[in-house]
This record gives C-alpha cells, structure tokens and sequence, in this order.
C-alpha cells in the first residue's frame, strides 16, 4: 500500500487585504498540511497547483517553500507537483517550483502531458501530470487526457494530476474541459484550481478537488463555513483508493455580515459566538446598510475584543443580485446587474478586453464588486 498527501492552491504569498497576518495565515495552513502529512508517515505529496500566488514570488515566500521542502528532504519524502495558472511565467522565464528540484520537489507536465512510474508500497504507481492549460493551450487539453487514459490502461495503480477548471464546478465560461473527457482508466484524479473542495468517491474513478488551503475570496466564506478547509490523505493498493478530506485546524476564521444600523452590533456578537473558531481573531468584513451615525458606529465596534473588523463600509443602497440556476453566462450576470443590455454589453466587452486569459481571478473581482449572493 501507498500512502500520499494531496493539497492545492496554496497560493503562498498572497498578502490578502494588504494585511501581513494574512500572508502568514497562508504560511501556517501550507505548513500545517505538511506537518500532517509527515505525522501519518506518507510516502509521498501530490500538490495540483498554484503552489505560489504569482509566477514571481517573494524571496519570503520562497523561503517558507524551502523550509518546508528541508523538512521533507530529511525525511525522504518527495513532493511532485504541477503548475497552476498563477504559478506558470507570463513571458520566457523558469517556473519557481523548479528551483527546488535539489530537495526532491519534481514538477511534472509543464507544456504537455508527462508521466513517470513510482514505487511505493512494492507497487508501480503511473503518476500523470498536465498544468494549467488556460488560453490557446487547452485546445489540445482533451487530446493529452485521451493521451493519458491509454497509458493508464496499463497500470493497475494510477494518478492524474491536473489543473483545470471542470464543468460542472465552474461556469462555463471559466472552465477548460467538461467532465465527460475526463480520463476514466486512472484510479485517482488529482485536480486543482477550483477552492471549494470536492471529493467524489462514489463514481469511477475517485474524483477530487483538494480545494485551496486558506480563503483567497468572500466567495469561499460560504463553502468555509460547511466544509472547513482541508487536504486530501489518499491510500492506494491494488487498484483501490480510500480517500478521506483531513479538515485543517489553523485557517483563521473569515465571515462577511451585511446588516444594517439596528441590528449591527447583535450580528457581531452572534459571529463572535459562533462555535469553532480557533485560537486565531476572526476577520469579519462588515456592511451596514441604510443611514447610520458612523462615530457611533466606530465607537461601538471598538468595544468587540478579539476580532479583526475590515470596514465598516456604509451603503446606503447597494445593487445585488440574486443568482439563478438559468444564469450560465457571464452576460446573464451583467444583465441582472445593469438591467440594460447595451451596458450588459459594453461590460462583457471591457471584460474580455482585460482579462488576459484568466477568467476566473476576473470574474471573482466582478463577482465580489457586484455583490452576488
């Protein structure tokens, strides 16, 4: 038997808000992940991508990936990993991953399909990788997975690792491949990219997002709140995979509370109540609605120990809209939002002219600024 830890999207770097305790609320959930995966003994880690939060990371970012990786090369333990939209350079430079293949952190599948056989266990393992395929490359995306299913039709054990957006877990417009091309003769799917963690074990074959390891966007807050944060610990033998998400204990509360003058303070104090939360202050983005004394406001919230309160912001009207099951399209979402086709049609157009081939981080801003419940 193999045992292996898969973890995603850990985005190291990423100083959320501009604040320093969120880059490092990003350092403890990727060490932590770590440390887990050392304490179960895995024989190896699977990371499906944006390892980093830019192409061009921070020498401190850097610097935690290598302290970690130290930790993994003491033990022997080897990271394969893959490249996700965020980690992949925007012109002729050398991926930041790679720089650490002396610690036995091996990047797969870079421009195309690539496949190494492991052992472990006494067992051939086929491990597949493909990065990110966003833009003009994901026209040969459903190829290299046709490509991989035949490789894994020899192999009792296999991996998929992969970096995509799937429909249905993303709209369609900010997804590479349906799930119907998917490769089906692996015994694990890998994947990364989406935050919401998924873990399908009740199809052929096992299918998962291991989901981001921190909160990058108020759009993951509901997720959060259900599910946690997590990463994958993965058995495999013989053909078969037990798969179990492991929820991780340091992610630092986050919710959004959009209420309004009268009712304010009593919202807080429910979050503050809220049973779970762990030795971290919670950070709470908070909108109050409607006319409001903002002196009395902030002196009231002064009053709220242990707690981080982005804001307040103070919106006297706020447009939002309500998100249908028909809404497939990203105009469907303009229009709900300017209620007037020409503008629906003017911001469709700004969009696509900006967007550089990265849907989903522009449709997340146009997502969190329209409010979409």
């Amino acid at each position: 038997m193999a045992r292996f830890l898969h973890l995603s999207d850990t985005h190291l770097g990423y100083r959320q808000y501009m604040m320093d305790l969120r880059e490092e609320d990003f350092y403890e959930s990727f060490n932590e992940a770590i440390d887990f995966g050392l304490e179960e003994n895995v024989d190896f880690f699977v990371h499906t991508g944006d390892l980093f939060d830019t192409w061009s990371p921070s020498n401190r970012a850097m610097n935690e990936f290598k302290k970690a990786m130290i930790k993994l090369y003491k033990k022997n333990k080897t990271m394969y990993l893959i490249m996700g939209d965020h980690d992949r350079p925007k012109r002729t430079d050398e991926v930041a991953s790679r720089i650490f293949d002396f610690l036995g952190v091996k990047l797969l599948g870079t421009e195309e399909l690539q496949s190494i056989v492991i052992n472990y266990g006494g067992e051939d393992i086929l491990l597949s990788g493909i990065s990110n395929m966003k833009g003009l490359r994901k026209n040969s995306l459903v190829d290299q997975y046709r490509k991989a299913d035949i490789e894994a039709k020899s192999y009792k054990n296999s991996i998929m690792m992969s970096h995509q957006g799937v429909l249905p877990y993303l709209i369609p417009e900010a997804c590479e491949v349906d799930s119907k091309d998917l490769p089906v003769n692996y015994k694990y799917l890998a994947f990364g990219h989406v935050h919401d963690s998924y873990l399908i074990t009740d199809k052929y074959p096992v299918f998962s997002y291991a989901g981001s390891t921190d909160l990058n966007s108020t759009n993951e807050i509901k997720n959060f709140l259900r599910n946690g944060k997590s990463v994958n610990l993965v058995d495999i033998e013989n053909g078969k995979i037990d798969a179990q998400r492991v929820k991780l204990k340091s992610t630092r509360y986050l919710n959004a509370v959009n209420t309004n003058y009268a009712s304010y303070m009593d919202d807080m104090q429910k979050i503050l109540e809220t049973p779970g939360i762990n030795g971290k202050e919670p950070l709470i983005s908070l909108t109050i609605h409607g006319n409001a004394d903002r002196d009395d406001v902030k002196a009231n919230l002064q009053l709220l120990k242990n707690v981080i309160i982005r804001g307040p912001v103070f919106e006297k009207e706020v447009k939002s809209i309500e998100e249908k099951p028909n809404m497939s399209k990203l105009q469907d979402y303009f229009k709900a939002y300017f209620k007037d086709d020409q503008m629906a049609s003017l911001a469709e157009n700004i969009f696509n002219s900006i967007k550089n081939e990265d849907n989903e981080t522009s449709y997340r801003l146009i997502r969190e600024i329209m409010q979409v419940e």
